[in-house]
């Protein structure tokens, strides 16, 4: 089940808040919320409900062990454990195929396969899980006592599928002691329609154009049509992943719950460095806080724990090569922007609107590795972009796709910056009268009206779910 469809907009999340706020207690709330939450996954998911539920109860247990222990070495080897436990899950389901394969194609091998199909959110739900025990380890949570509470934690319908990844250190306190209030529900319902709208409007549209250009028109594509059709799955992507945490952040909110923001306008940014401060928040704050600096960090070993995390973040968007490649290119290009910066005196940040523009066009580039899975494709779109072996000016049929769809481009950039949004706090003030009554229409506008547009779209995937 996703968020922008039908079944989920008109029967599921209405009868998940009738049930939510006809019950009084906080055990009452939070089990409804259990419940609505593993039925939620179990609609395309049924058996992998056996598999959160198993996991949940192994590192329950787990931690709770590791809580009382007073010896660091015994403590050290329970943590050694447990997580091996969650990533060898992990491994198993989404990249043990990969690497047979893999060893297959380099050795002329047939090593039989598994095709076990992977579980939606599967790298969501086990990086929160994670998150738990390094926490209670690390003495930075408590051990949860109940095993349900854990479980809600982990299976959380807001946030299970496609995040954002919410540590269990930054809202433990809130599973038993929460408000749920009129305000919080208007300004999260109001958050999640501005994200549906992302989805809906922008994202899907942008992505029947990509889709046009780079899988239906590929075969003997031109130089222009390429970089059309590829800003078109940046705008896409953003647009994709930025609406779902929109949504997931705003759910929590009606809930009680807060989660911290997972995007802070990307396309803006001035480098490389920037952009990953404001692109997919809470997984570059994962991949730092329990890989990089327990890696050493800053202080040993720079280049190698920069292109650990950086090969980790590649195969976590997917178990393919491009993804691989894709890590490797950032590695580089963070490395190169660090030396730059050291050696040369070069701070591309400081390079007026020029600096966006430069990093942009990287961005952009780079997304041609996270959009062709296929390496042959891949290399063809990397020397296509480039002008290499190509031709520049476009065909009748690319034009035709081109100049029906181009005129939408500029408002598409112009929602990517913070214009949109200020705006928008000018006429949705929030926590006032007037404001809030604004927003009650304005998330009944946009409701209905994307409600009404996805009856009526078949392009509706949603990227991060293979994530």
């Amino acid at each position: 089940m996703v968020f922008s469809s039908v079944i989920f907009m008109g029967i599921f999340l209405p009868v998940s808040l009738i049930l939510y706020f006809l019950a009084k207690e906080r055990k009452t709330r939070n089990l409804i919320l259990l419940l609505v939450s593993l039925v939620f996954y179990a609609w395309g998911e049924p058996l992998w409900i056996v598999a959160i539920l198993l996991l949940t109860y192994v590192d329950f247990v787990f931690a709770k062990k590791v809580s009382v222990m007073s010896d660091n070495a015994g403590r050290k080897k329970f943590l050694a454990v447990i997580v091996a436990v969650n990533l060898s899950v992990l491994f198993v389901v989404k990249y043990f195929d990969f690497f047979v394969s893999s060893m297959n194609s380099i050795t002329g091998a047939h090593l039989p396969l598994l095709h076990i199909r992977m579980p939606i959110g599967i790298s969501f739900f086990t990086f929160q899980a994670l998150t738990y025990v390094v926490d209670v380890y690390r003495k930075d949570a408590n051990v949860q006592e109940s095993y349900a509470n854990l479980l809600l934690y982990i299976a959380m319908f807001p946030q299970l599928i496609a995040g954002p990844i919410v540590r269990y250190s930054d809202i433990d306190r809130q599973i038993q002691n929460r408000d749920e209030n009129m305000q919080g529900f208007v300004n999260g319902m109001f958050r999640f329609s501005i994200g549906l709208g992302k989805k809906v409007v922008f994202a899907n549209y942008a992505g029947n154009i990509a889709t046009s250009l780079l899988t239906n028109n590929f075969d003997g594509i031109s130089t222009k049509a390429i970089w059309v059709g590829i800003i078109m799955f940046t705008l896409q992507l953003y647009f994709d992943f930025s609406g779902y945490s929109d949504m997931a952040i705003g759910l929590g909110k009606v809930f009680g719950f807060d989660y911290k923001e997972n995007f802070n306008y990307p396309y803006m940014a001035n480098s490389i460095a920037d952009f990953w401060r404001r692109w997919h928040i809470s997984l570059g704050s994962f991949f730092k806080d329990y890989v990089y600096i327990p890696l050493g960090g800053n202080r040993k070993h720079q280049y190698f724990n920069t292109l650990a995390v950086w090969m980790l973040t590649g195969l976590w968007h997917g178990a393919s090569w491009n993804f691989v490649m894709w890590g490797l290119f950032f590695a580089g290009m963070l490395v190169l922007e660090r030396n730059l910066k050291k050696k040369a005196g070069i701070d591309v940040s400081k390079i007026p609107v020029t600096g966006n523009l430069l990093v942009m066009i990287i961005i952009t580039y780079s997304m041609s590795l996270f959009y062709f899975t296929d390496i042959h494709q891949l290399l063809v779109a990397l020397r296509t972009l480039l002008g290499i072996g190509s031709t520049i000016s476009m065909s009748l049929a690319e034009k035709t796709i081109v100049y029906k769809y181009v005129w939408s481009m500029p408002f598409m950039v112009i929602a990517c910056t913070p214009l949109p949004a200020n705006i928008g706090k000018r006429i949705f003030k929030q926590d006032t009268f007037l404001g809030n009554i604004a927003r009650s229409l304005g998330f009944c506008v946009l409701y209905i009206l994307c409600f009404i547009l996805i009856i009526n779209q078949t392009y509706n995937p949603f990227l991060y779910f293979r994530f």
